[in-house]
């Protein structure tokens, strides 16, 4: 069934390199709660029972186990992304909803302390062991997902040997956006070098029972690969925007908001879903269009880097 990522805060309590350019600006603040009772009263008409939770730090949301409670209450399952760093004092607030938790997704950058602190601060790889401890003997399930740079690209199987060793319930590998900060600070790869990195991640999916799966946005000939393509999956920011993917919301520094369908303040879920609708139709024309003239270059074949051209993301 098709699911909503919902943007609950922009705030976060680490600075992490890699980080896309406007995700944690100045102007950052916080999912009004209006709004999440909104989309809790539309999106079971679209038959959505799936609500995944991001940021910034969703648990940072000063209103984070009123919205659980709220979504709980409504009968949604729920999940949510964190970088684990308050975890520890947090996950009490969890155990009442734990029926509808269908997993927590761990940021881990690194198989090693080192290699994670490098990018998200020290202290946090260990933070993020604690959190490991916690859910192992709560009961909580949890996945990892691992962004691939430049200096963790020889080291994948090691981090899904630590996911196995930890007893995660799946590993998940996304690519890097190439912003100018992640290019500067050297954290990119080539896209002839990511090819070559799928093709390690392929060999771990045979070799590992654990789950492991690659992120949207690796090369494909598929031109419609990604879930919010197939109408799986919906965006929804901190502002309320209802956006076309979460991977592009708060990329490009304001650079271009093509990608924005509507606002939740002034408009049902419901409505934002027409014309989610029209956009995604607009746009499968326009790129079968595209490709049937043999427009596509190399790097178009990378869905994520496709539609950051197409929405003008960047300059």
């Amino acid at each position: 069934m098709p699911s909503i990522v919902i943007e609950l805060t922009n705030h976060c309590n680490l600075s992490c390199q890699h980080c896309l350019d406007g995700r944690h600006s100045s102007d950052g603040g916080n999912l009004k709660i209006e709004i999440v009772e909104k989309i809790l009263q539309d999106a079971k008409g679209i038959k959505i029972d799936f609500l995944s939770f991001t940021g910034g730090e969703p648990t940072l949301h000063p209103r984070f186990t009123e919205i659980l409670k709220k979504v709980y209450e409504a009968e949604y399952n729920f999940g949510f992304v964190t970088n684990g760093w308050n975890f520890t004092e947090m996950y009490r607030h969890l155990l009442p909803f734990r029926d509808r938790l269908r997993g927590i997704t761990f940021s881990l950058d690194g198989s090693r302390e080192e290699t994670h602190d490098r990018i998200r601060g020290k202290g946090s790889y260990r933070r993020v062991m604690q959190d490991v401890s916690i859910c192992i003997v709560k009961d909580i399930p949890f996945t990892i997902n691992t962004t691939v740079m430049f200096h963790t690209k020889g080291k994948l199987k090691e981090m899904a040997e630590l996911a196995t060793k930890l007893g995660s319930r799946g590993l998940r590998f996304g690519h890097l956006m190439p912003t100018p900060r992640n290019i500067a600070n050297g954290l990119t790869i080539s896209p002839e070098e990511c090819v070559v990195v799928e093709g390690m991640i392929g060999k771990l999916q045979q070799s590992f029972t654990m789950p492991i799966i690659m992120a949207p946005g690796y090369y494909t000939t598929n031109l419609f690969p990604c879930a919010t393509l197939q109408m799986q999956e919906f965006n929804i920011d901190w502002r309320g925007n209802v956006t076309f993917c979460c991977h592009m919301s708060g990329h490009g520094n304001g650079t271009g908001n093509k990608d924005v369908i509507g606002n939740l303040d002034e408009m049902s879920f419901a409505e934002t879903y027409k014309r989610f609708i029209n956009l995604d139709e607009k746009f499968r024309k326009e790129k079968i269009e595209r490709h049937s003239k043999r427009e596509f270059k190399d790097s178009d074949y990378f869905p994520c880097w496709y539609c950051v051209n197409y929405f003008k993301k960047v300059d």
